[in-house]
């Protein structure tokens, strides 16, 4: 009678063995096995739990910058490249750079509103160029609160007492100002 209960745990045993062999997934050898949770929170980008599109805010601006739309992030870059070599290698100033192309915006009209009248034609409307209201409140109130939160983070690490805080964070401002003196804030904005 024992026998019998060892011969049928022994088959019992190896059932359960061939049955978890059979189930398992081959893997290659440059894959790692996810059963460890550090390798598995490596793998996730640092152990993070959201999507880096969350993580960046979702919408469009993570798509440009997560390069999900390959024209539009394109043209975003083409256009900050072709801002900063107007600014930093030919050396014009903003004000500069405004001026004329408000000088070309009304060089454009002008010729619209005129050229009916050379051309014979009924005269056209030109259209209006009108920015909303809420377009700078908005862009106000976002800027506001982004200082407001970058304030309230330096206060609170000046006055929670980790030392080894602080020191990361002055010098952190530090190194920034030295590299702030090497080179325009453009090019480090661009960068």
């Amino acid at each position: 009678m024992p026998e019998k209960i060892t011969e049928d745990l022994f088959n019992n045993l190896v059932e359960t063995i061939a049955d978890s062999v059979s189930k398992q997934k081959s893997v290659s050898f440059f894959e790692e096995e996810k059963s460890n949770s550090v390798v598995s929170g490596f793998n996730r980008l640092f152990g993070r739990q959201r999507p880096v599109h969350h993580i960046l805010g979702g919408g469009k601006s993570a798509d440009v910058l997560l390069w999900r739309n390959k024209k539009i992030s394109a043209s975003f870059l083409a256009s900050a490249t072709l801002i900063w070599v107007l600014f930093e290698w030919l050396n014009y100033h903003f004000l500069t750079l405004l001026s004329f192309a408000l000088v070309l915006g009304m060089v454009a009209q002008f010729v619209w509103s005129n050229a009916s009248g050379l051309l014979n034609r009924s005269s056209s409307q030109v259209p209006r160029l009108v920015l909303p209201d809420e377009l700078f409140v908005s862009i106000g109130r976002s800027v506001g609160a982004e200082v407001n939160r970058g304030l309230q983070y330096l206060q609170d690490v000046s006055c929670q007492g980790n030392l080894k805080q602080f020191l990361v964070v002055a010098v952190s401002l530090w190194v920034a100002a030295v590299i702030g003196s090497w080179c325009n804030f453009l090019t480090v904005l661009y960068v």
